[in-house]
């Protein structure tokens, strides 16, 4: 029998802003919980912004996520 796969759980603050990202996983501690981005729309330009060791360890918040261009300026 092989242990099971532990993933680590995401990052509480936005990797571009620094505020809090409201990433459901990580407020509850486990990965089993919906998030509010499961259902967003995430910006490209926002996505392109988030620094290279915070990829898929750290949420966007709401507000960075909806950013329109790289500078961060929203819809």
């Amino acid at each position: 029998m092989t242990a099971p796969t532990l993933q680590a759980l995401p990052e509480t603050r936005c990797p571009l802003c620094g505020g809090a990202n409201q990433c459901a996983p990580a407020q509850a501690g486990r990965l089993d919980v919906e998030c509010w981005c499961s259902k967003a729309v995430i910006s490209p330009a926002a996505l392109a912004r988030v620094p290279a060791d915070k990829i898929n360890k750290a949420c966007l918040c709401p507000r960075c996520a909806a950013a329109v261009d790289a500078g961060g300026v929203e819809d």
